[in-house]
């Protein structure tokens, strides 16, 4: 009897191995991308760009002048959207696109400006998991910012005379030419330099300005450690010690660490080449929130922090190691223009 109950139950577990063997994963899609705010309308990411959040994100297939739309989803507060879908349809063929903005970077959505296409691609396929990326997306205001290169060479061209045309237009009329001087004379007086590019004598040039410093630029660069202590918490800016590592730095950053994964919990990560790549990457992140744009720090905006994490995370362990000691460096205040210190005070 006890030799007939255990090959019964060795056959109850074969049966119950075979049948989860036999049903399939589920498999699905996910396209990942950001979308940014294009203030000077150049139609390329640049310094003066920015996140959008509560953006409108389309993923349309089948081309043409009417593509389908398939998929809709808004961006988070860092810009970012991630689309799932059920299965593994061909994607390749199918863009996304920008169809409505938020703020003064959502006035032209609705008419088409800066709402360019961007073709999907396929990163990597394992596991019934298939996930796409799109190149960066735009959405444009209706007019630059003034603060833009060439700012007033626009205005000029769309029929708003620059303040360099106002003051020509606001010159006396020259004097008739019974009165005028010589010909020559003239031509000699409009090529005279202005008043104000004439150098100095040597006694009364102006001293040298002082060495630029990283205290006299506000910036600074902290290390792991210092982020995480808690006499520190007070300089954290935008994201705070429990929001998730999926929420700052992204789809990608998700399916390698978790949904769960918090940021301070990412600091205390060592022993690992991938936890070690995010511990220096989360130090990154938040001194990139703690500088202003454009600073000497080594990753002058926040994007550039994820652009190097994605990048590490698609790629080999190689460059794992590599973007983990360039973080490291620059977290140190090393790798930019100017040795930078860290510049917290204890928080009261």
């Amino acid at each position: 009897m006890m030799v007939i109950n255990t090959s019964r139950l060795l056959l109850t577990l074969l049966l119950l191995e075979f049948a989860a063997v036999a049903v399939p994963a589920m498999a699905s899609t996910v396209v990942a991308g950001m979308v940014f705010c294009d203030q000077c309308k150049d139609g390329a990411r640049g310094l003066f760009d920015y996140p959008l959040y509560g953006a409108r994100v389309a993923i349309q297939c089948g081309g043409g002048d009417t593509p389908l739309t398939v998929r809709e989803s808004n961006t988070n507060w860092f810009g970012g959207f991630s689309v799932r879908m059920e299965g593994s349809p061909d994607m390749n063929r199918c863009t996304a696109r920008v169809v409505q903005g938020t703020g003064h970077c959502g006035a032209a959505s609705s008419s088409g400006g800066g709402a360019v296409p961007r073709e999907l691609t396929l990163a990597f396929r394992m596991l019934g998991l298939s996930l796409y990326t799109v190149p960066p997306l735009l959405s444009q205001p209706e007019e630059a910012m003034d603060f833009c290169p060439g700012h007033d060479h626009d205005r000029f061209r769309r029929g708003r005379p620059s303040s360099q045309a106002q003051a020509q237009a606001q010159a006396p009329a020259p004097a008739s030419p019974s009165s005028s001087p010589p010909f020559f004379w003239r031509r000699r007086s409009r090529f005279l330099p202005p008043v104000w590019r004439k150098p100095l004598p040597q006694t009364l040039q102006p001293p040298p300005p002082p060495p630029t410093t990283a205290a006299s630029q506000g910036s600074s660069a902290c290390t792991y450690d210092m982020w995480s202590s808690p006499e520190h918490r007070c300089h954290w800016k935008v994201v705070t010690p429990n929001t998730t590592v999926a929420m700052a730095f992204g789809p990608l950053a998700a399916q390698r660490y978790g949904s769960e994964l918090t940021l301070g919990e990412a600091l205390e990560g060592r022993g690992d080449m991938y936890r070690t790549l995010l511990r220096e990457a989360t130090a990154a992140l938040l001194n990139a929130y703690y500088n202003a744009p454009g600073g000497p720090f080594l990753y002058p905006t926040t994007a550039s922090v994820m652009d190097h994490m994605n990048g590490a995370l698609l790629s080999s362990g190689q460059r794992v190691l590599l973007e983990g000691a360039r973080f490291r460096r620059a977290n140190a205040g090393g790798g930019g223009r100017t040795r930078l210190m860290c510049d917290f005070t204890t928080c009261s």
